[in-house]
């Protein structure tokens, strides 16, 4: 496992992570909208029971739902550990930038300039500098002994 090259996927889609977020949480709301009792129309009543003109899959919607609302709470927990392992590598001392530097190059996918002018550095050399020091952190903090052995 390259764990520099998965910290950085983390960090890639982390922006996706919370768009699945809000996908995940309005399918939930369509599921559980289309699962709920109804007024029942056109009924008949004979010696079976109640039927009814239209079939409901209730099973397959509740199945539908338990997997949505699984993903829904995985990725949770996955933004969470990115977030974590964030504010972790910026608590070390002097490591306060590399969160931001780390968020503006993978997440807000700033040009390297600009990512320099904000942190107050003359060139891109000492943001790239910066970034390979912080994404090993990050590394570290995401995947544990696991990324050290392979730094």
């Amino acid at each position: 496992m390259n764990c520099i090259r998965e910290a950085e996927n983390y960090l890639r889609y982390y922006r996706e992570l919370h768009q699945s977020i809000n996908h995940a949480s309005r399918m939930i709301v369509r599921l559980r909208m289309q699962t709920a009792p109804g007024v029942v129309s056109a009924v008949n009543i004979d010696v079976t029971g109640i039927r009814s003109s239209k079939t409901v899959n209730t099973l397959n919607q509740m199945y539908q739902l338990q997997k949505w609302q699984e993903m829904k709470d995985r990725t949770l927990e996955e933004i969470e550990k990115i977030e974590e392992a964030l504010a972790g590598i910026s608590q070390a001392q002097g490591c306060e930038r590399y969160r931001d530097v780390l968020f503006m190059w993978y997440v807000e996918r700033l040009d390297k300039d600009e990512i320099a002018e904000k942190l107050g550095y003359s060139t891109r050399q000492s943001v790239y500098d910066m970034k390979n020091k912080a994404i090993r952190k990050f590394a570290v903090a995401l995947f544990g002994v696991i990324a050290l052995e392979a730094i």
